[in-house]
């Protein structure tokens, strides 16, 4: 008997030192850095009222709770500081843009009204992380905010992707994709897409291995992608794929771009500049600038013809002008032949070597062509140029040509010589059918000395 109760007492002593661990274990955990008292209106709390309640009826739930995830997802709250930064950077890059190009009527009819924040990530059973969800039309959970920076552009952008790309989901659900997107690359859809290489995605035509799993998510990662890595980017991973990837892409771009345009009514264009204008100038993400992807050897080339249209509506600077218009009269007066300067093309072969082609006409109505070489310091980062005069490459007629226009050029090239150049995006009322078609240089410290031109991706 007294063994018996030895024992029982041994064991409820057991018991209630386990019990006693656990509460100390519990109590141990600093939970105030990601839980607020739900009874407090804090000023974050205020902020979300203010910035997305208020405003948009949307309700943004940051305090942990199991009722919003996957029974089988394990994740953890997000850390308060996190919240505001996240948030702040769906107004700017994702609400913002539809606002400006879609309608406020749009955003408040359509955007999900309830966003789910939580810190880690949500693994899948093949190892892969969810990034975020979309829910019914109504709700997007976003995860792994705890390694959100804002100030890191990497990381502000993966998560407009992210955002975009669950917002296309909604979209989806309302207005069904296309059908012709569903069976551009149908042969190709891979469920195990883990396993796919990027380099394989890219030559099969997608944006990334994920858009290889099916086609729903193919749309939604080609719209983000293109929405916020830009225009460059997107040609950038085209041209790099093979002739059937680059193809089954820009079918693929056609395609989005249709669906925004027609089946929704948004100017896909003009939601696209929106979105990269955040990117460029809020986040600063350097792979979304002009210097480089000439850096990375995208644009190849500015062609200059001021009779184009886009310069009566877009301008150019007076300094330029002059430049170009005393070239077409020296030309024309160079040895009285009354040669046309029909149009300039700014060829970049390296990053260190450029050429200024000068294309023209003589008095017997025969189209020339005239080459001078140009040296070339170059910043990728900044986008600081600098050009000088170089010696001709070889004794082709073009280069011949060149010593017999030498005058004709002359004002060209000394405009291009005589300052400091920043390259970047020009002209900035550019509209929004030409947006990513256009770049140039200013001069440094007097942005109102410029030029521009269409760019091509093709060395001529």
């Amino acid at each position: 008997m007294k063994k018996n109760i030895f024992k029982i007492f041994a064991a409820l002593t057991f018991v209630l030192a386990v019990q006693s661990c656990k509460k100390e274990d519990a109590v141990s955990i600093d939970l105030t850095q990601y839980i607020d008292n739900p009874s407090t209106q804090t000023d974050l709390d205020k902020w979300l009222k203010t910035s997305f309640l208020d405003t948009y009826n949307i309700d943004v739930i940051y305090r942990y709770s199991d009722y919003y995830k996957d029974y089988d997802k394990v994740v953890s709250p997000v850390n308060v500081n996190k919240v505001m930064p996240q948030m702040q950077t769906v107004l700017d890059g994702f609400i913002s843009p539809y606002k400006k190009v879609a309608g406020q009527t749009f955003v408040k009819e359509r955007l999900p009204k309830e966003w789910v924040l939580y810190g880690s990530g949500a693994y899948q059973s093949d190892g892969s992380m969810i990034l975020a969800t979309a829910s019914a039309g109504r709700r997007v959970t976003i995860y792994d905010l705890n390694n959100f920076d804002i100030n890191n552009a990497d990381l502000v952008t993966r998560k407009l992707r992210t955002i975009h790309h669950e917002f296309t989901h909604i979209l989806n659900q309302i207005v069904p994709m296309p059908t012709d997107f569903q069976t551009i690359t149908k042969a190709t859809y891979n469920a195990t897409w883990t396993t796919v290489a990027d380099a394989t995605a890219r030559d099969n035509g997608y944006v990334s291995p994920y858009a290889s799993s099916q086609p729903g998510e193919d749309f939604a990662e080609t719209t983000a992608h293109l929405l916020v890595l830009g225009e460059a980017w997107f040609d950038a991973r085209a041209n790099a794929s093979t002739a059937a990837g680059k193809i089954a892409l820009k079918a693929k771009e056609a395609s989005v771009v249709q669906y925004f345009t027609i089946n929704l009514g948004i100017d896909f264009r003009a939601l696209q500049r929106e979105v990269q204008n955040v990117v460029r100038n809020t986040y600063k993400y350097q792979s979304a600038s002009f210097p480089y992807w000439i850096g990375q050897g995208l644009f190849k080339n500015i062609t200059i013809d001021l009779s184009n249209p886009v310069y009566t509506s877009s301008g150019i600077s007076s300094n330029f002008s002059t430049a170009y218009q005393a070239s077409v009269t020296a030309v024309a007066a160079v040895g009285n032949a009354n040669r046309k300067l029909n149009y300039i093309r700014l060829d970049f072969l390296s990053t260190t070597a450029a050429n200024l082609y000068l294309n023209y006409t003589n008095s017997a109505g025969s189209t020339l062509e005239a080459l001078y070489a140009l040296n070339m310091t170059f910043n990728a980062t900044t986008g600081a140029t600098k050009f000088t005069a170089g010696t001709a490459r070889d004794t082709t007629t073009p280069w011949t040509n060149a010593a017999v226009i030498q005058a004709g050029a002359q004002p060209l090239i000394n405009y291009f010589t005589a300052s400091n150049f920043i390259a970047d995006w020009m002209p900035a009322n550019i509209g929004n059918d030409n947006f990513n078609s256009y770049g140039g240089f200013y001069v440094s410290g007097t942005p109102t000395n410029y030029f521009y031109g269409i760019l091509g991706q093709t060395a001529l």
